[in-house]
């Protein structure tokens, strides 16, 4: 796991970059084939991709020439957010909450405007976990664990057959 800084965890809050790094870490992509992917030009990418690029985020995995061109594949490193932003400073309690932010108002559009088609409903729930201390490490470990399993049944990618896209949001969090 590495360490991020807080300037490294508000980078990834930009909604844009979220999304891009959840392509990049799909498979191996180029900035032009994210940018489709986005529906957005290639050239408003660039920076996002150089800035997460710097912050070890996305690593340059492959350069093919074509027609003249150098065309950069890059791949999404995965890690969990530890460090810095899992101090108790304001910065690191901001960063926190900028990155949760991101992320479920992102959850939020996905399921505000789902397809009208779709075959199967958002399987949605929310529950209050009341435990020990070591109850709760156990729970998070199984739920991470069950992320990195559903992560990898993910990546085999079906693109031949009839895909759909879909998202999971996981919060397990303190409440009072």
């Amino acid at each position: 796991m590495l360490k991020r800084s807080v300037a490294d965890l508000r980078a990834l809050a930009h909604p844009l970059r979220l999304r891009m790094m959840e392509l990049f870490a799909e498979a191996p992509r180029t900035t032009k084939q994210v940018a489709e992917l986005l529906g957005q030009p290639p050239t408003r990418l660039y920076h996002h991709v150089n800035a997460l690029e710097r912050s070890g985020l996305l690593v340059l995995t492959e350069t093919r020439k074509t027609r003249g061109t150098v065309e950069k594949w890059y791949t999404g490193v995965a890690q969990q957010v530890k460090g810095a932003a899992a101090g108790k400073s304001a910065a690191a309690r901001g960063a926190r909450r900028a990155v949760a932010a991101t992320v479920l108002e992102q959850a939020k559009h996905e399921l505000v405007s789902m397809p009208a088609g779709a075959k199967e409903a958002a399987l949605l729930g929310r529950l209050v976990v009341n435990a020990s201390p070591s109850k709760i490490r156990a729970i998070r470990k199984r739920l991470f664990n069950a992320i990195q399993s559903l992560k990898r049944e993910g990546k085999g990618g079906d693109a031949g057959n009839d895909c759909e896209r879909w998202a999971v949001t996981v919060a397990f969090a303190p409440v009072q």
